[in-house]
């Protein structure tokens, strides 16, 4: 189903997937179920994410689910596009949330005695609101409960995540013919940009860590790669100005200088994050060396990942390889910026389930992780690869499919 069957086309893009039904049904099933498991009466959700998986729209809204019975969303902004977006059979108009707690009382009989809430990103103000208008609720954290649940993405899911590899895949091809030697970080990070948007990059990066935050990713040329910064990601760049501190700079691409192309690509809400490497002039021989480093622990990743394998698993093959190979040090960033995780699950967010990091979470069918081996050489700058996997039932499959091969550009 698209939105182009519908009569309100102005409202809805009509080339967009809306979520299926039965997509939506068994999410909430899965989240009912976790409610009878914790001994909750309902979960309301607000956050953009995990509205949108549950309900198909990110129209302002509160979606009530019971432990038993039927979900609603009760919405303030806007109505009418959430009954063009979502599935959902009951979706009721909300004036205000002071009108929440009669609207849930008069539809179900009473309000619930346990109710679960994100808490673990809902503002302390919202949720002060909620405890004031719901006065003989206790509430519960279910954040971690649905972050666990999201983790394991269905098929409809795996198509749209490789859709946004696609975009990925796409972008890095038309590269090297945008980048010129003397342009700045910021100048071809926008002929970049334009080229995703054009394709259908949707632009929100949606993050679930509290003050983490990226705009379509770093592009980072030559030592720029070794600037550190508040960001939980190995890399991360001066940026323009420190009121943002990280990504692109005005600083020249030289002639000798390398590009490392780390890019997250956004189709219908779903991320997929991808990094080469691109060199204005052969790649310095320290440079490529790492380079074949950062792919030789990529494919030792690769050939222990798989369902029932532990993150710390993965996280020690891969820190092991890197000090094998001589590269230990400068593995997953340098000083303060080095990280102690080689990869992230992908989705609605980009930080989400499996962190491959020391946990004892085991891989699962149907989880997607970026892959990210990358090495700071303090002077010389940021080197690595980056590729998206979806966890199969006999091992991982790359979804993000550019040639690894570093691109030497002429102009």
């Amino acid at each position: 189903m698209t939105a182009a069957s519908l009569d309100a086309a102005p409202l809805v893009e009509p080339g967009a997937r809306l979520t299926p039904p039965d997509e939506v049904e068994r999410r909430l099933a899965g989240l009912q179920a976790t409610l009878g498991g914790r001994g909750l009466d309902a979960v309301l959700v607000l956050q953009n994410a995990d509205l949108y998986y549950y309900s198909g729209t990110v129209q302002q809204s509160f979606l009530y689910v019971p432990a038993d019975g039927r979900a609603t969303l009760f919405v303030r902004k806007v109505v009418e596009r959430a009954r063009l977006e979502s599935p959902l059979e009951h979706i009721v108009a909300l004036r205000g949330v002071r009108e929440l707690p009669g609207a849930v009382a008069e539809r179900y009989g009473r309000l619930p005695a346990r109710m679960g809430l994100e808490l673990d990103v809902l503002p302390v103000a919202q949720a002060r609101r909620l405890e004031g208008l719901f006065p003989g609720t206790v509430f519960v954290d279910v954040g971690p409960d649905i972050v666990r649940q999201r983790a394991v993405k269905s098929p409809w899911e795996i198509a749209r995540i490789a859709a946004a590899a696609a975009l990925a895949d796409e972008v890095f091809r038309l590269a090297p013919g945008l980048l010129e030697e003397g342009m700045t970080e910021a100048q071809f990070a926008g002929r970049i940009e334009a080229e995703a948007r054009r394709l259908g990059h949707e632009g929100i990066i949606r993050m679930r860590g509290f003050n983490q935050e990226m705009f379509y990713g770093q592009l980072l040329s030559g030592a720029s790669g070794t600037a550190a910064t508040f960001l939980d990601t190995p890399l991360g760049g001066t940026g323009l100005s420190p009121a943002v501190a990280q990504g692109v700079s005005f600083r020249p691409i030289r002639r000798g200088d390398h590009v490392v192309f780390d890019f997250v690509a956004v189709r219908e809400g779903y991320i997929a994050d991808f990094t080469r490497i691109l060199a204005l002039g052969p790649l310095p021989d320290d440079l490529a060396r790492a380079y074949d480093a950062a792919l030789r622990v990529q494919e030792a990743v690769r050939r222990v990942a798989g369902p029932g394998v532990t993150c710390s698993s993965v996280w020690s093959t891969a820190a092991n390889a890197a000090e094998s190979l001589g590269y230990g040090d400068g593995f997953m960033g340098s000083g303060e910026g080095k990280v102690r995780f080689v990869g992230h699950g992908v989705g609605l967010e980009l930080d989400e389930l499996p962190v491959l990091a020391s946990s004892e979470l085991e891989l699962a069918e149907g989880m997607v992780f970026a892959l990210e081996p990358k090495f700071v050489l303090p002077g010389r700058g940021a080197i690595g690869v980056e590729n998206t996997w979806h966890v199969t039932a006999d091992g991982i499959a790359a979804l993000t499919t550019a040639s690894e091969d570093v691109v030497e550009v002429a102009r």
